[in-house]
């Protein structure tokens, strides 16, 4: 792991990007997503990246790696005083590395139950969809996550779902597609872009909106996806005065089928 200096303005203020890569055979998953993503998120934050050198050296350290997480952090730099950057300032790259959780295969054979946070996002239309470094409210989420569901969903002020705690989210009522815009808040996936091309690809009905939780009680499929834990399925959603049910099949089905795109999406030496 690239340890940071103190006066690193990622560790003091948050100010830098991150992307947490699925490393297989030394190959990156869903691997231009995730540099569009990080080129993408910088230009938003003002910092000037070297595309190639990025690429070069994600590609090295997965080869490193081989199985696992790669995560890679982007900080603005060492120094300034204060918020203020200054033309000094140079952007640093972090890696480090983790094993991929073993929860995971179970939750994608058998779906999860999800709650509803009681801590809402805050709107800041700046920050939307990036994920950026500074993640204080993902970080209070998840500590406030109850033992008896296995991730919850998450609104913003207003009470528009947003995301789950560290994951895009996806239902199906009829036979039209939803999700949550992401551009007041959350964070924008790789894996929800992989998931809207193919439901496009496929000329399934689709919408991207704002839904408050009541959008999900007709609901016959959820389910939650990231780069890490892929697409997984809720088969039970907790709120407040209702339990509601979903049907698991039907997404492991999806999934089985947009297998060959996904491999195909790849990055290695």
């Amino acid at each position: 792991m690239t340890e940071f200096a103190i006066n690193d303005r990622a560790a003091n203020y948050g100010d830098g990007l991150f992307s947490t890569m699925k490393v297989q055979r030394q190959q990156v998953a869903l691997y231009e997503r995730h540099i569009a993503r990080l080129l993408h998120d910088a230009y938003r934050l003002g910092l000037t990246l070297d595309e190639q050198s990025l690429r070069r050296e994600i590609l090295e350290q997965a080869k490193q790696l081989a199985e696992g997480t790669l995560k890679v952090l982007i900080s603005a730099g060492e120094g300034g005083r204060g918020y203020a950057r200054t033309h000094l300032n140079r952007p640093g790259l972090h890696c480090s590395f983790s094993p991929l959780p073993d929860y995971y295969s179970g939750w994608q054979s058998n779906g999860i139950t999800l709650g509803i946070s009681n801590i809402a996002l805050a709107r800041q239309p700046l920050l939307g969809g990036l994920k950026h470094t500074n993640r204080l409210e993902q970080v209070l989420i998840k500590q406030a996550i109850p033992d008896d569901v296995d991730d919850v969903l998450v609104c913003d002020e207003q009470g528009c779902l947003v995301e789950a705690s560290a994951a895009n989210v996806f239902w199906q009522t009829g036979n039209r597609w939803y999700t949550p815009q992401i551009n007041q808040c959350g964070v924008a996936g790789v894996m929800r872009s992989f998931v809207i091309d193919q439901l496009s690809g496929d000329n399934m009905a689709f919408e991207v909106g704002r839904y408050n939780l009541q959008s999900l009680q007709h609901g016959k499929c959820v389910f939650i996806c990231n780069a890490l834990m892929q697409i997984v399925p809720v088969h039970t959603l907790r709120l407040a005065d209702n339990t509601l049910r979903f049907s698991v099949a039907p997404v492991t089905q999806m999934w089985h089928k947009w297998q060959a795109a996904y491999q195909g999406e790849y990055g290695s030496l």
